[in-house]
């Protein structure tokens, strides 16, 4: 943080007590890590209006976005759905800046039932609407993604990491995704494609990360099996099939 804020640590010890006379009750001391922790009190009301305004607010602090940038001829055609909780957020990003593991409560559509996962978090990840944190699952001794709407709750663990983040291989292997028109539309259409997507050029190459190539497919909407997802519904498909298809999801 004091990276970010190109500030002294004494001018950061006086901004701290100066936002605790501020704020009474938000902050705690914790003397295992000799810093100050965000209590419930930080975090109000869980409404969804509420989430998004704290994880913005949460963000500028840290230096993840810039509201001065913001421009109002510019807009998002819909809000995100999926606001992470604030507290959640925070959790995970210490816990990757520290290389610690955390405790998760999670829930997802295989196994629906809240269960307790152990994990080690090393990168968060936007995804369309949604955000996503990679982490080592320590039960299934893999690699994996979670999403940040389905962890009920986090705990932070003072046990350190096991696995470093260049053990995931899936993150460090480079996949280049070919994009094309759909082939089942005909000449003209694709021809509109084509201006629209790749410049007139016949094709597109993304070169995406092999944990992350689901994510490209699905947020550009890209037909994989061109014979099961067919136009209108599906403009673009992807060339390099065979090269592409063992980073899909299953």
């Amino acid at each position: 943080m004091l990276e970010l804020s190109s500030i002294s640590p004494s001018r950061a010890s006086e901004w701290i007590r100066e936002f605790g006379d501020q704020h009474p009750g938000w902050l705690r001391w914790d003397s295992k890590s000799k810093s100050f922790r965000a209590t419930p009190a930080v975090y109000g009301a869980n409404s969804e209006a509420a989430r998004s305004q704290s994880l913005a607010q949460y963000l500028a602090a840290v230096g993840a976005h810039d509201p001065r940038r913001a421009h109002t001829i510019i807009v998002r055609a819909f809000r995100g759905f999926v606001a992470p909780d604030p507290k959640t957020f925070a959790c995970l990003r210490t816990a990757i800046a520290a290389r610690r593991q955390v405790s998760i409560v999670y829930r997802s559509m295989r196994e629906p039932e809240p269960h307790t996962h152990v994990i080690e978090p090393h990168t968060l990840v936007i995804a369309g609407p949604r955000w996503h944190v990679r982490a080592f699952s320590t039960p299934r001794g893999e690699f994996r993604d979670f999403g940040l709407g389905r962890i009920l709750q986090c705990t932070p663990l003072a046990i350190a990491a096991t696995r470093d983040v260049k053990a995931d291989a899936a993150w460090y292997a480079t996949v280049r995704v070919r994009l094309v028109a759909h082939p089942a539309l005909d000449r003209e259409q694709q021809e509109v494609v084509r201006h629209e997507y790749f410049g007139d050029t016949a094709a597109r190459v993304e070169t995406c990360r092999g944990a992350l190539v689901p994510y490209l497919i699905q947020e550009l909407r890209v037909a994989v099996d061109t014979t099961a997802q067919a136009p209108p519904d599906y403009i673009l498909a992807v060339e390099n099939v065979k090269e592409v298809k063992p980073w899909i999801f299953p």
